[in-house]
């Protein structure tokens, strides 16, 4: 099995627990690897969501014998990371977000996202496109 089919496999297991991969990567040290994901959902993930799609990943791999020396870390990105993918807009819906354009800076909370167009609480409407950084905030 190559890394493409292992990452399609855990991309099946993320869908299925009902969450969002924001990121993933997988690199060789030496003999052993390291993967790591970023996995969210509207509203927030859990520490036990991420701990159970954990066990459950790690289940497959042995259990296929896919890996034999290897590190798996599951977890979500955290506030201040820059948001910039559809992923990123559909998991931030429900947050406060500071949003940079090119002539405006604001505060407000996500309330929709929808091909590239997000509506805030307070009725301002913008696309992806006229964002320059966007970063969630705390409440």
């Amino acid at each position: 099995m190559d890394s493409s089919d292992l990452f399609e496999m855990i991309e099946e297991q993320v869908d299925r627990a009902g969450l969002l991969l924001v990121d993933l990567t997988m690199k060789n040290i030496g003999r052993s690897h390291m993967i790591r994901l970023l996995v969210d959902r509207s509203g927030r993930v859990s520490i036990s969501e991420c701990a159970k799609l954990s066990r459950v990943i790690r289940d497959f791999i042995d259990g296929k014998m896919l890996l034999m020396d290897y590190r798996l870390e599951v977890s979500s990105p955290g506030i201040g990371r820059l948001l910039s993918t559809e992923v990123d807009w559909i998991r931030s819906v429900e947050r406060k977000l500071f949003v940079q354009m090119k002539d405006d800076n604001f505060t407000d909370w996500l309330e929709e996202y929808a091909s590239g167009r997000l509506k805030f609480r307070k009725g301002r409407m913008v696309t992806t496109d006229e964002i320059v950084s966007a970063v969630e905030v705390l409440d």
